[in-house]
């Protein structure tokens, strides 16, 4: 190998440490809370010389990703860092972000898939990949179509999934909505429990006779749920082992996608 190869590889592996060594301080940085950790014991966590893990911890600096903690010496997340994790996806990015991975699943296991945002006191379905015309969707308007949190998969998802004051004021303002929807509301609080229990909603005839699904959150960088995918088809074509490759299938696409 030539002198100019070996100082290309050499410098490749140079980088892939010192990105390597980046993301574990990050890691370490966001396990320690507000008070930090000094640099002696983060070299020590990321078994490298101080002089190096400083170098790394100042262009961390330069981009905001960490600050210097209170106490001198010592070094927690940045501002830029905090940012990211609290950064929410608006509902047209979630669109273009979710619509091949709704068609991959249609196409699956031959189901209708929909992408469902939470907007006040609804759940909009903002996407959707439709296998069979003739079958019924929820809410009869499809693609824009509002419901009320709590009713349908993926509004009950998405209202389970919310902090306990929330979830008692939306149930509180959409209680006559409910009782013209001739629901249970007591029945409707005990379902909210069991499916964020579970982390998912999977439902025979649900709403709609004939036809069942499953349904799981999607979560925000600051621990919020807004949005959730529901995968609908007919009851009788639904057996209970395809709905358990469902649920992992949707939680594989929501990791990726996270």
């Amino acid at each position: 190998m030539s002198r100019e190869k070996v100082s290309a590889a050499a410098s490749q592996a140079q980088y892939s440490q010192n990105s390597d060594r980046a993301a574990q301080l990050l890691i370490m940085l966001n396990s320690c809370g507000p008070e930090g950790l000094a640099l002696g014991k983060l070299a020590e966590m990321v078994d490298a010389e101080k002089s190096a893990v400083h170098r790394s911890l100042l262009a961390l600096r330069r981009h905001g990703l960490v600050s210097q903690a209170a106490q001198r010496g010592r070094y927690r997340l940045g501002p830029a860092a905090l940012a990211l994790g609290r950064r929410r996806i608006n509902p047209v990015e979630r669109i273009r972000q979710w619509k091949s991975s709704l068609a991959s699943l249609g196409r699956e296991f031959k189901a209708s898939a929909f992408l469902l945002e939470r907007s006040g006191l609804d759940a909009i379905i903002t996407d959707m990949y439709i296998t069979d015309s003739r079958l019924p969707v929820l809410g009869h308007d499809g693609l824009g179509g509002r419901l009320p949190l709590g009713y349908g998969m993926g509004s009950t998802v998405i209202l389970a999934n919310q902090d306990p004051d929330n979830q008692l004021a939306i149930l509180c303002a959409n209680e006559p909505r409910y009782q013209e929807l001739n629901m249970d509301v007591v029945a409707l609080r005990e379902l909210l429990g069991r499916v964020r229990n579970a982390g998912y909603d999977f439902r025979r005839n649900a709403v709609l006779h004939g036809m069942s699904g499953i349904s799981l959150p999607i979560w925000e960088g600051d621990g919020t749920c807004c949005a959730a995918i529901t995968v609908s088809k007919p009851t009788e074509a639904l057996s209970d082992r395809e709905a358990g490759k469902i649920v992992e299938k949707i939680a594989s696409y929501i990791e990726l996608l996270a």
